[in-house]
């Protein structure tokens, strides 16, 4: 009985692992809203349930300075409300579009894009500007992550959820 139940058990997870989706431009097209945000060693907001978690540095950071952590996790929970109307939209024709961004008069971006499959790299040219972003790119639990390019500081990993076409 003990060997049907490991067997079963190991057949399950090598399933699981090769059902994970890849990074393709098929996969990646469609509408995808903001649902998370991750700075790694800082914090993890999860828009949807409006939750956020600082790290233990940040807490001994706030805590050395005096400030209530409570109140300092729902000040930020304020600042990053504006994530919430951020959409990414890619198109079966190469083309994307990310709107809501925050920025004021100048938020919306569109442009064009590919997809290296072998590396989980989308390749990102802002029409406007000429900007190219080498964004790295995987799923977590059905979440689209882009690993956001950042020239100092931490890294962050925005995490999208498909939204209705």
């Amino acid at each position: 009985m003990k060997k049907i139940l490991l067997s079963l058990v190991f057949a399950t997870s090598i399933f699981t692992v090769q059902a994970q989706t890849k990074v393709t431009k098929n996969a990646i097209i469609g509408k995808w809203e903001f649902a998370a945000m991750n700075v790694d060693a800082m914090l993890y907001y999860d828009i949807e349930k409006d939750s956020i978690s600082l790290s233990p540095a940040i807490l001994t950071q706030l805590a050395s300075s005096g400030a209530d952590s409570a109140s300092a996790a729902e000040m930020m929970k304020g600042q990053f409300a504006a994530l919430k109307e951020v959409l990414f939209v890619f198109n079966a024709d190469g083309t994307y579009a990310i709107t809501g961004s925050g920025d004021k008069g100048g938020g919306d971006e569109s442009g064009t894009f590919t997809v290296d499959e072998a590396t989980q790299t989308i390749f990102m040219t802002n029409k406007k500007k000429g900007e190219k972003k080498d964004i790295k790119a995987s799923f977590i639990k059905e979440r689209l992550a882009l690993g956001m390019p950042a020239d100092s500081g931490p890294k962050s990993t925005l995490e999208f959820k498909k939204g209705k076409d």
